[in-house]
């Protein structure tokens, strides 16, 4: 469909009685079925600095025209359902919220080879402040390594950073950040990693900081809870349903206030031990098993023909139940 080849997608696929598109779009559909459509999030309208200008460009094109011609449209939080009434009035009840998970296998790494063979080779040093992401404008790193460089400067402190994560739009500006601050002695670029390094940093971590300005669900800050590291993470879009009480919530534009944050976590024990046993709770909520159920539920109703998720409401309120 982005190519934009004048096919029908049901002439690759044959006969359907139903068709997901999971890319934010809807392609050209002939005959006949049933349409449902995920969005994860509308940034390149909320945000639209933070986005690459192409990108936006061809999603303010179909998203409202996928929105609109689907019979259910599946939010990935209960943020981004707000944003799809707010931005495209789309009916609520057309919306159903099904959120991501966490897999199983993230969980808090204990072996001490592994743990210093993973610190040896991307050359840490604690206490660690981590974060992971593209590097992007929206992920506001740029925020992060000033915040971290007053934590630095304020305190003398020893800590170090590690962004994992690989080059995205205007990446560039990220590593002059560090340069300008001259904190590369302080701040190690890791690039995409392998999942189980990835848990392994993670297990790792004193401190799991994502600032970012906007996010229509936030997996990061529940895979860090799931292996034990104390998160701070953004008051904005979806990150407070997300992280709920077992996180410190800071707003992403104040620099002096992720600082604070990450100053507190590392002085403080028995914080970092609170956050870290209701960061374990946290994630536990959210599970992809549950996701796929829900998913499946939303399959058959769309098969019966039911177009009003409604009934969905009681659902779709802020998990008391794992996800």
């Amino acid at each position: 469909y982005r190519w934009r080849v004048p096919l029908y997608a049901n002439y690759f696929t044959g006969p359907a009685d139903i068709y997901h598109g999971l890319d934010f779009g809807l392609p050209p559909l002939r005959g006949k079925m049933h349409k449902i459509v995920t969005v994860y999030d509308l940034a390149f309208l909320a945000h639209p600095e933070t986005a690459v200008p192409s990108l936006a460009a061809y999603l303010k094109k179909v998203v409202p025209e996928a929105v609109a011609a689907a019979d259910a449209v599946a939010a990935i939080s209960h943020a981004t359902k707000q944003t799809l009434i707010e931005y495209y009035k789309a009916p609520e009840e057309k919306i159903t919220v099904i959120p991501c998970g966490v897999a199983p296998h993230f969980r808090r790494i204990t072996d001490p080879a592994l743990l210093e063979a993973t610190r040896r080779k991307f050359e840490l040093e604690r206490p660690l402040v981590l974060s992971v992401g593209t590097l992007e404008p929206r992920k506001n790193h740029l925020g992060l390594i000033k915040a971290f460089y007053e934590v630095q400067k304020s305190k003398e402190s020893s800590a170090m950073l590690a962004l994992a994560g690989g080059q995205g739009w205007l990446y560039e500006e990220t590593q002059r950040m560090v340069t300008e601050l001259k904190l590369e002695n302080k701040v190690r670029f890791l690039g995409r990693v392998s999942e189980l390094e990835l848990i392994t940093l993670y297990s790792l971590a004193d401190v799991f900081a994502f600032p970012s300005f906007f996010e229509g669900f936030g997996i990061p800050p529940l895979e860090a809870m799931a292996c034990g590291a104390p998160v701070i993470t953004s008051n904005t879009s979806s990150l407070p349903e997300v992280a709920g009480d077992a996180a410190i919530l800071v707003d992403p534009h104040d620099t002096y206030a992720i600082a604070d944050a990450i100053t507190r976590v590392l002085e403080d024990e028995q914080l970092r031990e609170e956050l870290r046993q209701k960061g374990y709770l946290q994630a536990q909520r959210y599970t992809w098993s549950r996701s796929a159920g829900k998913m499946l539920s939303v399959y058959q109703k769309l098969y019966r023909g039911v177009t009003n998720f409604a009934e969905e409401a009681e659902m779709n309120s802020a998990p008391s139940t794992p996800y």
